[in-house]
C-alpha cells in the first residue's frame, strides 16, 4: 500500500477557515474592526471622515483610504446617488 494513511480519512478534510475568528469572538474578542455607527447618512458621512483623519495622523494608512470609502458611500446615500 504505497499511501499508507495511520490517521485515517481526517488528513483528508478540509482546512477549516474562519474557525479562528469564531472563537475569539465567543471568548470576547471584538467581532469586528469597526463599531456600528448609529446615526443619519450625514452623521455616518462625517463619523468615518474622522476615524480617516485619526488614522492617517497615527500613520495607518491603509486604514485612512478603508476609512474614505466608507465616508464616500454614506455620502452618496446622503445625495441620492448609491451607484457604484
Amino acid at each position: 500500500m504505497p499511501f499508507d494513511n495511520p490517521a485515517g480519512d481526517r488528513a483528508r478534510r478540509q482546512p477549516r477557515f474562519g474557525k479562528t475568528a469564531q472563537r475569539q469572538a465567543v471568548q470576547g474578542a471584538p467581532a469586528r474592526a469597526h463599531p456600528k455607527v448609529n446615526g443619519s447618512a450625514q452623521q455616518k458621512h462625517a463619523q468615518w471622515l474622522t476615524r480617516a483623519g485619526d488614522a492617517e495622523r497615527s500613520g495607518d494608512a491603509v486604514e485612512a483610504e478603508t476609512c474614505r470609502q466608507h465616508a464616500e458611500h454614506w455620502f452618496r446615500v446622503a445625495h441620492g446617488r448609491n451607484d457604484p
